[in-house]
């Protein structure tokens, strides 16, 4: 069963979007907006592609808040600081650094942040690592419980 298709896949293009087509889907929304309905967008504007990849075109490069660019040194050091202590929890980190979408955050870290942090460490080293800091959070966390606890009371009680 399953969900239906959201478009004839052998119609719609697929790769890479060239500039007349980011040209198309900008000046839509910026003077149409998207009505909330991705799935009728391209049709409208002539584009032969599904309303979902319009979609994350649109949210993930096209919109005009959105930095393009290097991270900057105050950036990554953000990054290493909120996965260290939430982990790969991408829209959130995202939220603290305005124009940056979840997307870009996680590319990044993918293929640049992670080895500043990992550096050359083998997959099980990573693994190890990822437990401790688990472990530690977890501590953290039970340690803030009792200090939230009344004198002589423990939080389990």
């Amino acid at each position: 069963m399953g969900r239906a298709p959201c478009c004839d896949k052998a119609t719609v293009k697929k790769g890479p979007w060239s500039p007349e087509e980011d040209a198309k889907l900008k000046s839509y929304i910026e003077q149409n907006g998207t009505g909330g309905n991705w799935i009728a967008l391209p049709q409208k504007i002539g584009l032969k592609r599904c309303g979902k990849s319009c979609r994350l075109r649109w949210l993930n490069y096209l919109r005009p808040n959105i930095k393009h660019g290097g991270f900057s040194e105050e950036e990554d050091r953000i990054i290493l600081s909120l996965y260290i202590s939430i982990g790969s929890r991408w829209s959130i980190i995202a939220a603290q650094l305005p124009g940056r979408t979840d997307n870009d955050i996680k590319n990044y870290w993918n293929t640049r942040l992670k080895k500043k942090l990992f550096g050359k460490q083998s997959r099980k080293d990573q693994r190890q690592h990822q437990f401790m800091r688990q472990q530690a959070a977890a501590a953290n966390d039970g340690m803030m419980k009792q200090e939230a606890a009344p004198p002589g009371m423990h939080p389990e009680q």
